[in-house]
């Protein structure tokens, strides 16, 4: 009889479901943990981890037994950050309903700024009536840097807006969803072309501060930018100065370089900016924990697991 797999679960939402649907059998045992503290505790002893991207992964030398990560989210680069993984464990995201939820986002935001919502509240609140000259998604050009999965499941949305979509992604090949793609030495015409600009790439080396002033520089300065993916890989100053010259029009921001984003920032006074908390694209853990599971019975019978992460590559 084969020794139960350890299962480490820490979680950054409430762990009252996975609690509830990760029960101890003979093949499997669940320790979840709530703080830092507990993990080390556990750490040495855990086979499988299912966590966050809160993860303190500098813990994750002293897991000797160590044989495959289940990160709760899409990124990983926070498994990735401070220490490698040894080459023997299997690292996965959770590839759910991320793509449809950051697409809603997505488009909810760009409609929100050119119905101009913000300044129709301000109207209301003020009791006046006052035509306000709106404008329209239809037949502007929208560039998705990261043409995977959430890539796509924006890029769909925007083309049901009529709007024509480009692509940004390591190779230039036709992509279906995409009327044209563009690879990493094209950036400039990418970016040249575009009324919105929305960043769904992973933090990898190559991605990290991809985005500065040089690449404002050769935006429209109409343009909209929408960064979904995180806040690293764009020049935050640069950013700023863009916004601040009228170099760029707006941002619509879930990631930054630091999060929370510091009451120091002037980010939040800029009235061409939409600020939010990184909820873009939620954790439901009904859908992470049936991914979970479905990987689970992959990984204890040998199979292929869903959402495998190449760490030489980042995603």
């Amino acid at each position: 009889m084969r020794e139960p797999l350890n299962v480490l679960v820490y979680t950054r939402e409430s762990s009252a479901s996975y609690r509830l649907r990760l029960t101890d059998s003979e093949d499997v045992r669940y320790v979840f943990c709530a703080s830092e503290d507990e993990i080390s505790m556990w750490i040495e002893e855990a086979d499988v981890i299912l966590g966050s991207v809160h993860f303190p992964s500098r813990l994750l030398a002293r897991a000797r037994r160590l044989r495959w990560v289940q990160v709760t989210g899409a990124g990983v680069d926070a498994f990735l950050a401070q220490v490698s993984l040894p080459e023997d464990v299997l690292l996965t995201r959770a590839d759910v309903s991320f793509g449809d939820q950051i697409a809603e986002y997505v488009i909810g935001h760009l409609l929100a700024w050119t119905q101009r919502i913000r300044q129709v509240h301000r109207l209301q609140d003020a009791k006046r009536w006052e035509l306000l000259p709106v404008e329209f998604l239809r037949g502007r050009t929208i560039g998705v840097a990261g043409t995977g999965s959430i890539g796509r499941a924006v890029a769909e949305c925007a083309r049901c807006m009529g709007m024509q979509t480009v692509g940004f992604s390591r190779t230039t090949k036709d992509l279906a969803g995409f009327d044209a793609c563009y690879g990493p030495k094209q950036l400039s015409e990418f970016l040249a072309g575009l009324d919105v600009f929305v960043l769904c790439l992973p933090l990898t080396p190559e991605t990290r501060g991809l985005i500065g002033c040089r690449e404002f520089a050769v935006m429209k300065s109409s343009a909209l930018l929408v960064n979904v993916a995180r806040g690293a890989i764009i020049d935050e100053q640069a950013l700023i100065d863009a916004l601040r010259t009228n170099a760029l029009a707006g941002a619509i921001l879930d990631v930054f370089a630091t999060e929370p984003l510091p009451v120091s920032s002037p980010l939040w006074a800029m009235d061409n900016v939409t600020i939010t908390s990184h909820h873009a694209g939620l954790n439901v853990p009904d859908e992470i924990i049936a991914f979970f599971l479905e990987n689970l019975a992959r990984f204890r019978s040998g199979g292929p697991l869903r959402g495998l992460i190449d760490p030489k590559q980042g995603y």
